[in-house]
């Protein structure tokens, strides 16, 4: 018979990460053990659509063995298993439409309904701007009682995390691999200190690679853990994008900090202050639009001493093994994208090419719901935006989310302007 925590990795392995159903499923059974005590008709009844290659699995109970194992690896290596129903979940991950089962944490994660949590998100090739902006925010947030929580990843996740530590404060990642594993591998000794300072989580069981679609799911959490999202420098496709979008869903305030109109690099973060994101000129921005609902855990103006150390330094990233990016070095590779996106678009044979390589290969959907598929459906072979939904009676909320499920299952592709595309 299989233990409370491993019932609980069984069902998460079942099911997998961001799955629509566990919720419906909790509501029908109430744990776990009464889903898989329950009947193959009981199942139906609650998940019609379900599918046949996953009630097979909650009837036979077939991650029992691998549920047990990781239970046992777990407990020897200190990391924590945070089931759906323990008191150290967060919150916040309850009520999002599709929360983890389980979260593997190495550290303890701060008490969020209490303290102001930042998601501070942005691009992995950034440039001396927008690791300034970003470490300085972040430094100056943390300083003043402020959560950070980022993914870790290389370039300003990273940077926001480093400033966090600095300032003394707690710092909270969201890996998109499995807890025993460090990627980028240069972050080892970063993910030690978030360990050691705050907390280290994932959805995903130890031994999980780091595979491409793992992050843009890990990403709801990271919003869905934050009050904010803070995006400080991204272009139209960077994944920081789909971190705001999913706070946008979750009814999180999205910031943005302004940057250069002609630099690929600050696209993403203008366009989504034209979409209605609130500016950040300082931290001033983030803590004064807060300030009423932590009084008690957050200082509503930057400490003056906060200022003295927030700017970037060498000294700040050399412990880590990072480098600062030296100003304008990547100002060449920028202009390399705006050229080469500009090419693109306007070269119809490549078009042309996809489209046929498309007609040809059918994109793989056999993941969707059949809701899913008949909203793909719907979807032109040319370029769209989401009023090719909303235009056909699809709330505005349903047509959103539903693009982003599209775009983590590498179905659709983002342009800028809010443009989509099939791949």
């Amino acid at each position: 018979m299989m233990k409370h925590e491993e019932n609980w990795i069984a069902l998460a392995e079942i099911l997998g990460p961001r799955s629509p159903i566990l919720k419906p499923l909790l509501a029908a059974f109430g744990d776990p053990a009464g889903i898989f005590a329950a009947g193959e008709e009981q199942l139906r009844q609650v998940i019609p659509d379900i599918g046949n290659g996953t009630l097979s699995s909650l009837l036979r109970r077939s991650s029992e063995r691998e549920a047990a194992r990781i239970t046992l690896w777990c407990h020897r290596n200190g990391v924590r298993i945070l089931t759906y129903d323990s008191v150290d979940y967060p919150a916040s991950l309850r009520m999002i439409d599709e929360p983890p089962a389980v979260l593997y944490c190495k550290g303890r994660l701060p008490l969020l309904e209490k303290r102001l949590a930042v998601g501070v998100v942005g691009t992995r090739k950034a440039d001396a701007y927008g690791e300034r902006v970003t470490y300085k925010l972040s430094f100056e947030m943390a300083a003043a009682g402020t959560v950070i929580v980022s993914g870790m990843a290389a370039g300003l996740d990273a940077i926001a995390a480093i400033a966090a530590l600095n300032a003394g404060s707690e710092t909270i990642a969201v890996l998109g691999c499995g807890i025993d594993l460090v990627y980028p591998k240069q972050h080892t000794r970063l993910a030690k200190e978030i360990a050691e300072k705050g907390a280290i989580i994932t959805e995903y069981a130890p031994g999980t690679r780091p595979n491409g679609w793992n992050f843009p799911m890990r990403n709801r959490i990271i919003s869905a853990l934050s009050a904010a999202v803070l995006v400080t420098e991204a272009n139209e496709r960077s994944g920081a994008l789909i971190t705001a979008r999913y706070g946008v869903l979750q009814g999180k305030t999205v910031f943005a900090v302004p940057g250069d109109i002609t630099a690929e690099r600050s696209a993403g973060c203008n366009r989504l202050l034209a979409d209605g994101a609130l500016p950040v000129l300082g931290a001033e921005d983030v803590l004064a639009h807060f300030q009423f609902l932590y009084r008690d855990a957050l200082h509503p103006e930057v400490l003056p001493e906060a200022t003295q150390y927030s700017a970037l330094t060498p000294e700040a990233l050399r412990p880590y093994g990072l480098r600062m990016t030296e100003e304008g070095s990547l100002r060449k590779e920028d202009e390399a994208v705006v050229k080469k996106e500009s090419k693109k678009r306007k070269n119809a044979e490549t078009v042309a090419k996809n489209a046929a390589a498309l007609a040809e290969n059918p994109p793989d959907t056999s993941a969707l719901t059949p809701r899913q598929q008949a909203l793909y459906d719907l979807l032109p072979g040319t370029r769209f935006s989401v009023d090719v939904l909303t235009g056909q009676g699809i709330p505005v909320s349903e047509a959103v989310s539903t693009l982003t499920v599209f775009e983590i299952y590498g179905l659709i592709g983002s342009l800028p302007g809010g443009v989509f595309e099939k791949k």
